[in-house]
């Protein structure tokens, strides 16, 4: 009878072992973690998807700088100077290239007088003169230029340019012992070089200096009604000077 029990009970106990181990497993052991292959393209449910869109290219914005200025001009073989006034502006190729356009106008004026007495008035000193002639010329080139930037525009900054041009010259002079006149316009093809270096006062303007040469000549057709022929007339318009200015617009 003990016999028979002890049976039961062992076989009892045999059935119950590996229940009782795969739950001990299955609560104290933790899973170890499986891998699934996932085809391409595979989505889940429960995470959203947002479509990136791609950045847009850098676009390199372009500048058109302008610029205004006044100096002076010597031509060659005269011992007057020339008031200068002009403009140049044009495009930006790059941070270094501008392309354009510019007029330049240089003028100079003679008087030509005689002291003919002296007086006084309030005690000061009058000296009493006579215009003899008045002669007065007038230079504009119309050019279209090319200038290169050699530095980055946030110190001084040194540059250069070379321009073709076209000139016109207006020459008039008054004798006026004899009444004569002498009115012409005179035309040519040029060229005209300048360097300097230019301050930047902020971000888009800067103050500039610089010489430059002009070099040409122009002239005109004159028919002589007496001897019934046509001569050329032609005035050399070479000469330098120096220009002052500020340029913005970069």
């Amino acid at each position: 009878m003990k016999l028979h029990c002890t049976t039961r009970a062992a076989l009892a106990f045999l059935l119950a072992a590996p229940g009782a181990a795969f739950a001990q497993q299955s609560v104290f052991t933790p899973a170890a973690p499986s891998l699934a292959v996932l085809a391409p393209g595979t989505r889940f449910e429960s995470v959203r998807y947002w479509r990136h869109a791609p950045e847009p290219p850098e676009r390199h914005s372009t500048s058109s700088p302008v610029q205004i200025h006044g100096g002076f001009f010597s031509p060659d073989g005269s011992d007057a100077t020339s008031f200068a006034f002009g403009f140049r502006g044009g495009p930006s190729v790059d941070e270094r290239i501008q392309l354009g356009i510019g007029v330049d106008w240089y003028h100079q004026s003679e008087n030509q007088r005689e002291v003919v007495g002296q007086s006084s008035q309030g005690g000061r000193p009058i000296t009493v003169t006579r215009d003899l002639a008045r002669a007065s010329s007038d230079l504009v080139p119309v050019l279209a230029f090319l200038q290169v930037n050699l530095g980055s525009g946030r110190s001084l900054s040194p540059y250069f340019g070379i321009a073709g041009e076209y000139q016109v010259l207006f020459l008039s002079a008054t004798d006026y012992q004899t009444g004569a006149a002498y009115d012409a316009t005179f035309g040519g093809w040029g060229w005209q070089a300048w360097g300097g270096a230019a301050l930047p006062l902020g971000s888009r303007s800067r103050l500039f200096g610089e010489v430059f040469v002009n070099s040409g000549e122009v002239g005109r057709d004159v028919d002589d009604p007496a001897g019934g022929i046509t001569y050329r007339e032609i005035v050399d318009a070479d000469g330098a000077g120096m220009r002052f200015g500020l340029s913005w617009g970069f």
